[in-house]
């Protein structure tokens, strides 16, 4: 709730007569873009946007992170979806993961928010390793959400899971997630199932992930052309600089040996 609407939860510690300071119950952190800069994150509360088409297990990984059992039965998601536990991590700290389902019909209506990713600390992108149609969609999507960020200046790091592990899959989700991951700069896909209850550690690795907020960030192929193109500019007013700096001083130079002659 808090970390959803700060606002909000001030107003009832207010109406409930909270006995303190309200605003001391409150911890106020730097910045993502600060972290990304500092190349690390020293949050105790991660909140993980999690995408990906229909059926391809985004609620049963919610699901599984607050210990419910796994059902069969698939029933679409309807609203916000939101889960949350403390993760014990391996250097003996606990961590509190939040995770927010984001339905696929509203991924295009919430990216025109251009401050959609602001609150986020890494994204997860969920396919049915079985299923050809739900790894494309989901390459899409991290596509369309990485150009998103790029554009506005809010790069997450990501992670992709490939679900459902108890079934065969797919020969293309296996060769293209290879090349995807590769070409995009982000870990390969972490294999799950949630019917067998076989989850990889995955909600520590997310973790992980969201505390090196510098890497595991997609990038497009226009995001890369803009850092080169960016690159290139930045050496041109380099050498214009130093060339200006030259010309001077040799114009200073002469100007002193005329006058000393």
């Amino acid at each position: 709730m808090t970390l959803m609407d700060p606002v909000k939860s001030l107003a009832y510690l207010i109406y409930i007569g909270y006995p303190g300071d309200p605003v001391s119950v409150f911890h106020v952190t730097r910045r993502r873009r600060l972290d990304r800069k500092r190349l690390n994150s020293h949050r105790n509360v991660f909140q993980c946007f999690v995408f990906g088409p229909g059926k391809a297990g985004k609620s049963a990984l919610l699901n599984a992170l607050i210990g419910r059992p796994f059902v069969e039965k698939y029933t679409p998601t309807k609203g916000d979806h939101y889960a949350t536990n403390v993760i014990d991590m391996s250097e003996g700290t606990k961590k509190i993961l939040v995770m927010r389902e984001i339905l696929e019909d509203a991924v295009h209506k919430l990216l025109a928010n251009k401050e959609f990713l602001s609150p986020c600390d890494v994204a997860v992108f969920v396919y049915d390793s079985s299923d050809e149609a739900s790894w494309r969609k989901t390459a899409e999507l991290l596509v369309e959400v990485a150009t998103h960020a790029e554009k506005c200046g809010f790069e997450v790091p990501c992670v992709m899971v490939a679900a459902k592990d108890d079934l065969d899959a797919h020969p293309v989700s296996i060769t293209d997630s290879a090349r995807v991951s590769q070409d995009m700069g982000v870990e390969s896909p972490i294999t799950v199932s949630m019917k067998l209850g076989d989850i990889s550690n995955l909600f520590r690795r997310i973790i992980n992930v969201a505390q090196r907020p510098h890497l595991s960030i997609p990038e497009t192929e226009a995001g890369k052309n803009h850092k080169q193109y960016r690159r290139l500019v930045n050496r041109s007013l380099m050498f214009v600089s130093v060339t200006v700096v030259g010309i001077a001083a040799y114009r200073m130079y002469a100007v002193r040996k005329h006058s000393s002659g």
